[in-house]
């Protein structure tokens, strides 16, 4: 099992028993005070592969929507459209460690700093990708509630329970302190005061209304997803995988990349799809184990090598005083990345 910063396991093992474990657990603590072990235990436990790629195609398509694209295209060089693979690696290593450490922990700090580094650069080359503080704080709120609302609005499935939005609701405010904006101040000084789930909700909402046009660089970033997708689920037909991404588009991403809806056929067999993924995982018994505990537990046994953005963050609570990576990988903002030699060289691996 990993260890948090503070070298104590989130939950403790003895309170993991019994099948219904993580929901006992929940009923216990105070959302005010335990959002990140709340947030936590509903997010890295009943998870797998496919639902991670899943989750990375639904904030990287929705994040490089509109002008904020040409900063992932990169005239065709981002890392995005020529190696996606590692982009959804990369990129979901960073919801990992937010999730399974929270907003407060050193290991989520030097993520963000990876990120805040990676503004940094790229924003002296595309100024213009960074100058909307709306989409700043929409990546913010679709970490906070976009699963929840995909769940509800697109699939039927029921609401997160009070106590669950209550935490995300802190967490996202937490994690934007976080976060460097422009002026070189924290996002949260600058950001719409978004006090509930509900507040966060609407504002995912609100920013997806606003008129779209068509962008190339948009639809470049948005085929290189849905291709990579199909990638890694070769098991299943084009149609479905690309529907599986497509179908959890709101209509301005359409208008925006001009790519083609799925037919009435392949919306419906995606979400018959995915309802079942999510529902099979929550009948299952509580996993003794996060997502990212297992990650950690089988590099250990295995002898296996993390992945950039994971090892430079779990290298932060044993070396909190080291200087922080100013590049990895993947960015959740959807501005840039820097090539893997430099990760390699900046991360100290």
């Amino acid at each position: 099992m990993t260890v948090t910063a503070s070298n104590t396991l989130n939950p403790p093992v003895e309170v993991r028993r019994g099948p219904r474990w993580i929901k006992r657990r929940v009923q216990t603590l105070d959302p005010q005070r335990d959002y990140t072990e709340i947030v936590k235990l509903g997010s890295l436990f009943h998870v797998n592969d496919f639902v991670l790629d899943w989750a990375f195609t639904t904030i990287m398509c929705r994040a490089t929507n509109g002008h904020s694209a040409v900063a992932i295209n990169r005239e065709g060089t981002g890392k995005l459209v020529t190696t996606a693979g590692n982009r959804f690696d990369d990129t979901t290593d960073h919801f990992l460690v937010w999730n399974e450490f929270g907003p407060d922990a050193p290991e989520t700090k030097r993520s963000v700093d990876i990120i805040n580094a990676l503004h940094a650069k790229y924003q002296k080359l595309y100024p213009s990708a960074f100058d909307d503080l709306p989409l700043w704080v929409y990546v913010i709120a679709w970490e906070v509630a976009g699963l929840s609302i995909l769940a509800e609005d697109y699939l039927g499935l029921p609401k997160l329970d009070p106590k669950q939005r209550e935490a995300r609701a802190v967490w996202g405010r937490k994690l934007a302190e976080s976060f460097t904006y422009i002026d070189g101040g924290p996002l949260s000084d600058v950001m719409p005061h978004l006090e509930t789930f509900e507040d966060f909700v609407a504002f995912v909402h609100e920013y997806e209304s606003q008129p779209w046009v068509p962008d190339a660089n948009t639809k470049a970033c948005h085929q290189a997803v849905l291709d990579k997708y199909a990638q890694r689920n070769k098991r299943l037909p084009r149609p479905l995988t690309d529907a599986l991404v497509t179908t959890f588009w709101h209509d301005g991403q359409f208008e925006c990349n001009g790519i083609e809806r799925p037919s009435p056929f392949w919306r419906a067999a995606a979400k018959n799809y995915m309802r079942a993924v999510l529902i099979g995982t929550q009948l299952k018994p509580s996993p003794k184990e996060s997502a990212v505990e297992k990650m950690l537990r089988e590099a250990r046994e295995q002898n296996k090598r993390l992945g950039p953005i994971m090892r430079s963050s779990i290298r932060a609570s044993a070396a909190a005083d080291e200087t922080p990576a100013t590049s990895s990988a993947g960015c959740p903002m959807g501005f840039g990345m820097v090539d893997d030699e430099t990760t390699e060289k900046e991360s100290g691996a």
